[in-house]
C-alpha cells in the first residue's frame, strides 16, 4: 500500500448520487385543500355565532322513571321548564353570577394582601422617620403600642375563658359572662 494513495480504488454504486425519494405531500396538499375550501365560504358563514346549546330530550323513558310515573311526569315537567327561554336566560345569569363572585372573591383576596402589604410598609416607614425626627417619640410610640398588645392579649385570654364558663354559673347575671352585652 503506497502512502500517496495511488493504488487505492473504490467503486462507488450506480445510483449514489441519486437523491433520495420522499413520500408524498399528503398533509400539505390537504392543508391547500381546506385552506381553499374556507376562502371560498361566503363571509356571514364564518362569522355567524354560535347558537346557545339546546338541551336534547330523547323520549325514551329511563327504567326507574319507567316505575314511578310521578317522577316521569316531574322530569317531563322540568324538561319544559328549562326549555322556557326566560328560564335559559336566568339560569345563564346565575352561571355569569357565580363565575364572577368566584373572580372577586380572587381578587379580594389578593387586595387584601397587597393592602396588607402597604399598610406594613407604611407603618414601617412612618417609624423610622420619626425615630429620626424625634428618638423620644418613637420610643413613647413603642411603649404606648406595646401596652396596647398586652391589654388585647388579656382581653382575648378573659373572653376565651368566659366563653367556656356555662351561663348558668353565674345566677346574679344572665349576660355577666357574655363579653358582648357588657355595660356601655
Amino acid at each position: 500500500m503506497s502512502p500517496t494513495g495511488a493504488r487505492l480504488h473504490y467503486c462507488l454504486p450506480v445510483n449514489f448520487l441519486k437523491p433520495v425519494p420522499t413520500p408524498p405531500m399528503k398533509l400539505t396538499s390537504l392543508l391547500l385543500a381546506a385552506g381553499l375550501t374556507v376562502t371560498a365560504l361566503p363571509a356571514p358563514l364564518l362569522a355567524a355565532k354560535a347558537s346557545p346549546p339546546t338541551h336534547e330530550r330523547t323520549t325514551e323513558v329511563e327504567p326507574a322513571t319507567a316505575a314511578d310515573p310521578e317522577q316521569a311526569k316531574l322530569n317531563a315537567a322540568k324538561h319544559k321548564v328549562h326549555e322556557l327561554p326566560e328560564i335559559t336566560s336566568a339560569q345563564q345569569q346565575a352561571k355569569a353570577d357565580r363565575a364572577l363572585a368566584a373572580k372577586t372573591s380572587a381578587e379580594y383576596k389578593h387586595a387584601r394582601t397587597k393592602a396588607a402589604e402597604s399598610e406594613t410598609a407604611y407603618r414601617k416607614a412612618f417609624d423610622e422617620a420619626l425615630a429620626k425626627q424625634d428618638p423620644e417619640a418613637a420610643s413613647i410610640q413603642k411603649k404606648e403600642r406595646d401596652a396596647f398588645r398586652e391589654k388585647m392579649l388579656k382581653a382575648r385570654t378573659e373572653k376565651k375563658t368566659g366563653a367556656s364558663k356555662p351561663a348558668a354559673a353565674n345566677p346574679d347575671s344572665a349576660t355577666a359572662g357574655d363579653p358582648e352585652r357588657g355595660e356601655k
